[in-house]
């Protein structure tokens, strides 16, 4: 039997239970929009106007970030992730195998969020062109999340974690 707090990551409900919250939370919200916002929005004006708002603050906010720091964070993230995959795939360190499948996609999606933001600040958009964007791309959201939740299980199982005597 296997303790709760083991660094074995796939072998661990720590390390699913946080796969699922992170992909709940991603998926939750599109530059700090709720999804119930979006749904609410198309049949009362009040909340549109508040949808609004919060997409152009979120969306100025990010590409703000995205032309200040962008290539930094490219950088960061291009090396972290090369980083994680030659630990985890090259040398067999269990732990980097099991951030690899929640840091990939989450990095595809930072890149898309920022475009988003851009394209927002860019073309000033309002209404419902918005609100239909925000709904797609949290579309694409959740299939980037489905994907990733299921190539971790799929790594799971075709990488079973290599024991070590305690």
């Amino acid at each position: 039997m296997l303790p709760p707090f083991d660094t074995m990551s796939f072998a661990s409900v720590w390390y699913w239970a946080l796969t699922v919250l992170v992909w709940t939370l991603v998926t939750q919200r599109v530059l700090g929009v709720p999804h119930d916002m979006l749904i609410r929005a198309a049949r009362l004006p009040e909340v549109s106007a508040r949808v609004d708002t919060l997409a152009h603050i979120a969306a100025e906010r990010v590409a703000g970030i995205a032309d200040a720091a962008g290539v930094v964070f490219a950088t960061l993230a291009g090396f972290t992730l090369a980083m994680l995959a030659v630990m985890g795939f090259l040398f067999q360190i269990e732990l980097a195998k099991a951030l690899a499948p929640l840091a990939f996609p989450l990095c595809l999606i930072a890149a898309t969020t920022a475009r988003l933001a851009a394209r927002i600040r860019r073309e000033k958009l309002r209404g419902e062109p918005l609100r239909r964007l925000l709904t797609r791309h949290r579309g694409t959201n959740q299939a980037v999340a489905i994907i990733a939740m299921f190539a971790a299980t799929i790594l799971a199982v075709t990488h079973p974690p290599i024991y070590f005597p305690r």
